[in-house]
């Protein structure tokens, strides 16, 4: 059911920047984050050893994974831009972080590469700063931050101590939201939730009643807030990334089929692509409409088709061709090479029962 988790945090980001609602679509990045924390910690420790071909294969697999379909949404936010038509539509569409084309080679790089981030400065694809952060994170993961389950508690301990500081400061939403500290919360909570999860077992009893409970608390909380917490309070927020983690420490006691599960992987594939065309999209849809680009129910609804199309096509023509489906390809190849290359082991094997044995000088005498 990860699939299907991404898939609809993807679509609560949608829903934030696309209609100006605020159904706690700005929350569901750092669910994204626990999420990648523990799925993260579990390939790092099931499938990338700390060595010099682990690390080309893991960073091989995290560059195919982000990059290309980032860079062909990308593409086509600048096609937009240079397109007199659009960029008013862009500039009302989005605005926090701004869009718009990058200016210098510090600029560009960040743009292509997705680093250095600074949030006030134009994007191409504005949404991706939490990409960054993965970036940034998933890598300390890989090279130390997930090996240990020790090293994960103490990360974790790190992290809640910031958000306690954080609280007793009297920081305001905004701070704690962009901050690189909050983000560590958490991918640690992930982290320590797959390290722990036996020992956390019992938190998962009774598993679905639980599961539809940890769906509900996200939006009882946001319904609340106005009534018992202050417009820039980070509490909720903070509790939003406690029910996050609490989601994926009970999803991932869900059992599936090979079938269930590969159906759930192809719908989690979606939500990247879905996370990134969604603007672009936007802006076409509001040119065509002859609408001024501000966000609103009806370009919402007029963008739910287009984006579904959009993300499918980028999955399907980008992703599996160049993306991680070339990784899965290459890796396959990896196995059967080196299954081919192997020395055979083990006894010679046996003959049949009553298969004629060859009498000694045989070969000698048909000679």
């Amino acid at each position: 059911m990860f699939g299907v988790f991404r898939l609809a945090l993807a679509w609560e980001v949608v829903v934030y920047h696309l209609s100006g609602h605020h159904p706690v679509g700005w929350y569901s990045v750092y669910a994204f984050y626990a999420l990648s924390g523990y799925l993260m910690t579990l390939v790092t420790t099931k499938k990338y050893p700390l060595t010099l071909g682990g690390g080309f294969n893991f960073l091989l697999n995290r560059s195919l994974r982000i990059y290309p379909p980032y860079l062909a949404m990308a593409a086509v936010a600048f096609a937009l831009l240079c397109i007199p038509q659009f960029y008013p539509i862009s500039q009302r569409l989005v605005t926090t972080p701004p869009i718009g084309l990058p200016s210098g080679f510090s600029s560009w790089f960040s743009d292509i590469f997705i680093l250095g981030w600074h949030m006030p400065v134009p994007k191409l694809v504005p949404q991706v700063w939490s990409v960054y952060r993965e970036i940034f994170y998933c890598s300390a993961i890989f090279i130390v931050l997930g090996r240990d389950r020790r090293i994960c508690l103490a990360w974790l301990a790190v992290s809640t101590a910031y958000i306690a500081y954080a609280l007793a400061r009297g920081y305001h939403l905004f701070d704690v939201y962009n901050s690189f500290q909050t983000a560590s919360f958490s991918y640690s909570a992930g982290a320590c939730i797959y390290h722990y999860r036996r020992q956390l077992a019992v938190l998962q009893r009774p598993l679905y009643p639980q599961i539809a409970l940890a769906a509900v608390l996200p939006f009882a909380l946001e319904a609340v807030r106005p009534r018992f917490f202050g417009e820039d309070s980070p509490i909720p927020f903070f509790l939003n990334n406690l029910f996050s983690a609490y989601m994926v420490l009970l999803l991932s006691g869900l059992k599936s089929t090979p079938k269930s599960f590969a159906a759930d992987q192809y719908i989690g594939n979606l939500a990247y692509p879905l996370y990134l065309c969604h603007f672009n999209v936007g802006i076409l849809v509001a040119a065509a409409f002859g609408w001024s680009g501000a966000a609103s129910d009806r370009l919402l609804l007029a963008c739910l088709v287009p984006v579904c199309a959009c993300a499918w096509l980028v999955n399907t023509y980008v992703e599996r061709t160049i993306g991680y489906g070339y990784d899965k390809r290459r890796q396959e190849r990896r196995k059967a090479r080196a299954a081919a290359a192997a020395p055979a082991t083990g006894p010679a094997p046996l003959p049949l029962a009553g298969a004629a044995l060859p009498l000694p000088g045989a070969k000698r005498e048909a000679a």
